[in-house]
């Protein structure tokens, strides 16, 4: 116990003052200290041996002696509280205690797993495995901090890794009160990024750094350290990397330990999210972002119904059964409502016993469900404003009315021969990512709103793909495209949301979706020439009309006449 031990990355540390006291027959307590494992400035781990049972054990003490009995008893509790959580992701805890003034936590281990130092964990390996891994280290992080433990010293020497390269977490709670201490009190929590939990956020980022670096990040030996000196300290990644990496994880990273905490994430579990999302984007066959968006489907349902739910329904059933196209007409005024007659009539058996025919369209939709499919439909919706927060619901609203806007002028501005509805719901649907994401991540919504606002003007003005990539890893459209699969809808809708290209020529269609997502793109185009200023709009419109002129053939008069039409209909939903 008198030899030096290998830190986490950088030149050997002293052994804890600890260990000579209790350690030259090399005992702590019931325990054995076989060989140290890695360690920071305020915990070190060792590989050791339970005497009581003769298991091997992965060992995390203190550092040093913690003198205070509050604080020691502080450590011991946090441990043992952390020793309740389960989760894939987290070791399970086999004791919590203290030696000579030196808090623990153990976990049984499998020695032949334990590297000799953890650096040889570590060595540079392809960029997928290192994110898979980062995703790991994130989603136990995320889980910690939701139930409210912080993990107090993360870093190398605390993470585990199984027989098929997978990571665990461990030592969770035992270093809160040291590093606490340590820096005059860090609370557990704290504001946007802020506090303990921003700082291991921070920290995960830094140890995915290491791992794209095959070093340590900015020469740093220790991340306690290191973490002292942000956010003053520029802790982005080197532009020279072993490794090239695409913008946009770039961007990802380098917002985990931004100096303005307006642009940091605002959970591990945001950045999870969005590291997840990056992943599935690049390698889709890995997985793991349907699960994601699963559970924000089960916890948060689609989207809530908007009020007077009741008061629509009871207006539909109360239609002649001979004016489909009217009831159709309210029913979609309800984009939640919508979304389940869609999905309930592609899973009744009459879509099964029509041969499978996909039902893309609302009309169809009722005809197959009736009202009393309608009324099934409408009891499972989530009543306004579902579980969005009632500072978020005003901005959920102005979504949903520039989506209902752009269809409204999609069925306007569709020629003769076109499917006016189908053309409509690819104008909503091109507008779906950002309700969903107003819905499901109303922060990350702003944070990317935020991002775009603050880089223009600059030299690398950032584009909202790119913003929405860092902050969720993935664009909006394909977040849209991944709901409505999991929604079970059919596959020719799922075609509909991504608006054509601006740079791309603008053809004349083959097929009934391609004339809808190239009304659907008109519209949209349109109404975000309405968000210039006025100045601006004759010269806007009038590109746009040239680059559309030979498929829809339209002028400046008649798109004018068009918006005016679908405002008037957007003013007489009911509400």
């Amino acid at each position: 116990m008198n030899q030096e031990v290998s830190t986490a990355s950088g030149p050997p540390a002293a052994a804890p003052a600890a260990a000579p006291a209790a350690a030259a027959a090399r005992n702590f307590g019931h325990y054995t200290l076989m060989r140290p494992i890695g360690g920071s400035t305020l915990t070190i781990a060792w590989l050791a041996r339970d005497n009581r049972t003769g298991a091997p054990v992965r060992l995390l003490a203190a550092r040093h002696p913690v003198n205070s009995d509050a604080l020691r008893a502080r450590c011991v509790d946090d441990a043992k509280r952390a020793s309740q959580l389960s989760h894939p992701r987290l070791l399970p805890v086999h004791d919590v205690g203290c030696v000579d003034r030196f808090p623990y936590v153990s976990c049984l281990c499998d020695p032949a797993l334990l590297p000799s130092r953890v650096e040889e964990n570590f060595t540079p390996s392809a960029l997928r495995s290192l994110v898979r891994n980062g995703c790991e280290l994130l989603e136990g992080l995320s889980y910690a901090h939701e139930g409210s433990i912080s993990h107090g010293d993360l870093g190398l020497h605390t993470l585990s890794f199984d027989a098929n390269d997978r990571i665990s977490l461990w030592g969770l709670g035992l270093g809160v009160a040291i590093a606490g201490a340590r820096s005059q009190g860090i609370p557990t929590a704290g504001g946007l990024g802020g506090g303990l939990f921003g700082r291991e956020v921070a920290a995960a980022c830094l140890l995915i750094q290491h791992w794209i670096q095959g070093a340590p990040p900015h020469g740093e030996a220790d991340l306690p350290t290191l973490l002292d000196r942000w956010p003053t300290s520029d802790l982005r990644l080197p532009q020279e990397l072993p490794m090239p990496i695409a913008d946009s994880l770039r961007l990802m990273l380098d917002r985990a330990v931004e100096i303005n905490p307006q642009r940091r994430f605002i959970h591990a579990r945001s950045f999870h999210r969005a590291i997840s999302g990056w992943r599935a984007t690049e390698y889709p066959e890995d997985g793991g972002f349907d699960e994601m968006l699963q559970a924000q489907l089960k916890r948060n349902g689609h989207l809530p119904a908007m009020e007077g739910l009741s008061k629509r329904v009871t207006h539909i059933v109360g239609m002649d059964k001979g004016r489909l196209d009217e009831m159709v007409e309210v029913l979609r005024q309800d984009l939640a409502l919508t979304l389940s007659m869609l999905r309930a009539a592609n899973a009744s058996e009459m879509a099964v016993a029509g041969e499978g025919a996909a039902v893309t369209s609302v009309k169809r939709a009722m005809a197959l469900l009736g009202t009393d499919g309608l009324r099934r439909v409408a009891g499972s919706q989530k009543q306004w404003p579902g579980t969005a927060k009632q500072h978020h619901a005003p901005l959920l609203v102005q979504a949903m009315d520039r989506a209902h806007l752009a269809g409204h002028l999609a069925v306007e501005i569709a020629p003769g021969g076109a499917d006016a509805e189908n053309a409509s719901l690819a104008a909503i649907f091109q507008n779906f990512g950002m309700v969903l994401g107003l819905y499901h991540f109303p922060d990350e919504i702003a944070q990317i709103q935020r991002l775009v606002l603050s880089s223009q003007g600059t030299d690398k003005p950032v584009t909202p793909d790119l913003a929405a990539m860092s902050v969720l890893g993935v664009d909006l459209q394909t977040l849209a495209v991944a709901f409505i699969r999991l929604l079970g809808l059919a596959e020719p809708l799922r075609l509909l949301v991504r608006p054509l290209s601006e740079e791309a020529v603008v053809r004349t269609p083959e097929t009934v979706e391609g004339w809808s997502r190239l009304i659907g793109t008109f519209a949209n185009a349109v109404l975000k020439i309405t968000d210039l200023p006025p100045p601006n709009q004759p010269s806007a419109l009038a590109e746009l009309l040239g680059r559309y002129h030979s498929t829809l053939g339209l002028d400046e008069g008649q798109v004018r006449g068009a918006m005016r039409r679908a405002r008037e209909k957007l003013s007489r939903h009911m509400r």
